[in-house]
């Protein structure tokens, strides 16, 4: 079987290691925009071939623009003759409704399956020309593959009738892994960190969502907790500036020095708040972390609760007490069984492996769907 993929950024190697994993199963080729929206292009490589997996750098129209077209994916419809086209967009997505209609139209005609991370049902920012992608989408997409069970229900309760299946978002246990001890102290001493400091990471988007201003608030109330953030967005210059002492963020990583970050925290903390245009879908910060050794924590928003799995590790979203009684409990007291189980849930069902083998099953029609 052969699967057509549209990757809307650079197939990093946080996620080639599913496309290689997927492979396993299927012919696949990757397209990946030349210039990615984050603009990194590390780890794009035209024309690569890994096994059965190709990953070929295309134009993606406009630049930069969630509303893209690939004005190439006529000629790869052509030319490879999937069986699939496995579209990593939303069903509220015009860029969806037109590559799905130019699969349709294909001969013989290609199944199109999407990936939907949506876990609200009419977001803030739904206008006219999202509902009617809906419709659209609705009509000619074959399958959904939904990240969560929240965006399952949302899917289901918009009228999508045709068969899904919850499949979360993956990390690549190829990649992140765990430092060894000696060379995790050398990095903490080289970057300042005591022992006796407990390190706190966060990796992702920079924004009010995040719940970064809650944790800034909470913070100086424990002088031994140490925070470091990576990523983009207008909290970026405010927030750190704000506890020097305490806070220190390291811009936009590359996925090397995002390993090491991971390897070097104690914990991986995602404070996120429900917003009305947005709930936390994943969280696979927190999957890259615990893949690295650490221990998930974060809000009860979304997805969040899934990966850190206990009480203890979690605090109710907003709450700024909350959150200083989930901080007052740090280090946990019982921090290697929680290190352990939320270890093993990730390694079951986030993994590459895991995910690809589940969504070959479900492509194949060897596995469970939901309906």
């Amino acid at each position: 079987m052969k699967i057509l993929i549209l990757w809307s950024g650079a197939v990093v190697p946080a996620y080639r290691q599913f496309f290689l994993e997927l492979s396993r199963h299927a012919h696949v080729r990757v397209l990946s925009p030349r210039t990615w929206k984050h603009g990194s292009r590390e780890f794009t490589a035209a024309g690569a071939n890994m096994g059965d997996c190709e990953i070929v750098e295309v134009t993606y129209l406009p630049r930069l623009s969630a509303r893209y077209w690939v004005p190439a994916l006529i000629w790869h419809l052509w030319s490879y003759r999937p069986r699939y086209l496995y579209v990593m967009d939303e069903m509220d997505r015009p860029s969806l409704a037109w590559h799905a209609l130019c699969a349709r139209l294909a001969w013989p005609p290609v199944r199109v399956v999407n990936y939907a991370l949506q876990n609200l049902r009419s977001p803030g920012y739904y206008r006219w020309h999202h509902r009617l992608a809906t419709r659209i989408n609705q009509a000619l997409i074959s399958r959904s593959i939904t990240a969560s069970g929240e965006a399952d229900a949302v899917l289901k309760a918009n009228g999508f009738r045709k068969p899904t299946r919850v499949i979360p978002l993956w990390g690549s246990e190829a990649f992140f892994l765990p430092a060894a001890p000696d060379a995790r102290a050398a990095f903490r001493r080289m970057h300042g960190i005591r022992e006796h400091e407990t390190v706190l990471f966060f990796a992702g988007s920079m924004v009010a969502s995040k719940g970064l201003s809650l944790l800034a608030q909470v913070l100086p109330l424990f002088p031994d907790l140490r925070v470091f953030t990576a990523g983009n967005g207008p909290l970026a210059g405010t927030l750190p500036r704000s506890l020097p002492m305490q806070w220190r963020h390291l811009g936009a990583l590359e996925s090397d020095q995002l390993l090491r970050w991971y390897q070097a925290a104690e914990y991986v903390i995602l404070p996120s708040l429900t917003m009305p245009d947005w709930k936390e879908q994943i969280g696979r910060s927190l999957i890259e972390g615990i893949l690295c050794g650490c221990i998930a924590i974060g809000s009860d928003s979304g997805f969040i609760p899934e990966l850190t799995l206990f009480p203890q590790a979690t605090f109710a979203q907003g709450d700024a007490e909350s959150l200083a009684a989930l901080l007052s409990r740090l280090p946990l007291a019982d921090a290697e069984s929680v290190r352990e189980a939320q270890r093993r849930n990730v390694e079951e069902r986030f993994t590459s492996t895991a995910v690809a083998r589940a969504t070959w099953e479900f492509l194949a029609g060897t596995g469970s769907a939901a309906t």
